[in-house]
């Protein structure tokens, strides 16, 4: 199998930008148990006070998409409650006590309407992802491919997962990961090199909150 493509150079987005993106959805991954945390992470309040979860859904929001779903699981009401302002579409992971990232990317999947060429996928604790990098991966999209940040030689989040895949990503396996049908599929697979740190920088631990909240994004 070939190697990926290399990384795309960065690139400044335009009016296009924001009108091409309406084809994308997203899905935030925000079932955990946190379970390296006494609390629920996604509920800490961020460098501005407001939860970590709004955070992440106000990106999306700003970048211009269409639907955008939060999956729930632990304390899914208030979590719900956190992101309501922003207007997202709530599913609730009923297996979220015991299920894998793959159950809540399911959840999130079986509720996207037709039409959409593809999904933007992120976890919940990953404050720090812009809408400017969310739009430089949705200019990087195209038909069949799938996307994904570079950072410093270090592949982050989110993932744009083409339409192609769905499928591919309903289809496998309780305990498989949604990497393999990325890494399944690397010839098309589009990196794209950007600036910010924040698609490397996840919120997993008290130190790792902490550390944050003293340097922000």
């Amino acid at each position: 199998m070939p190697p990926p493509p290399g990384p795309l150079p960065h690139k400044e987005g335009g009016g296009e930008k924001r009108n091409a993106i309406k084809s994308f959805a997203a899905i935030i991954l925000a079932a955990g148990l946190s379970s390296r945390m006494v609390e629920n992470k996604l509920l800490l309040p961020w460098v501005d006070g407001e939860p970590i979860i709004s955070h992440v859904v106000k990106a999306y929001v700003d970048a211009g998409l269409g639907p955008i779903i939060v999956v729930t699981g632990r304390e899914a009401a208030v979590v719900g409650a956190a992101v309501a302002a922003y207007g997202p579409t709530l599913a609730h992971n009923p297996d979220f006590a015991t299920g894998e990232m793959l159950s809540s990317v399911k959840v999130g999947l079986r509720g996207l309407r037709e039409g959409l060429g593809a999904v933007f996928i992120q976890p919940g604790d990953m404050p720090c992802v812009t809408s400017a990098v969310i739009g430089q991966l949705g200019a990087a999209h195209a038909p069949g491919f799938n996307v994904a940040p570079v950072y410093q030689g270090q592949r982050g989040h989110p993932v744009l997962l083409d339409r192609a895949f769905w499928r591919a990503m309903l289809d496998l396996p309780a305990a498989a990961r949604p990497r393999d049908v990325i890494q399944g599929a690397r010839e098309k697979l589009r990196l794209v090199e950007v600036d910010e740190k924040g698609v490397v920088l996840d919120v997993d631990t008290r130190e790792a909150y902490e550390r944050g909240l003293g340097r922000g994004c």
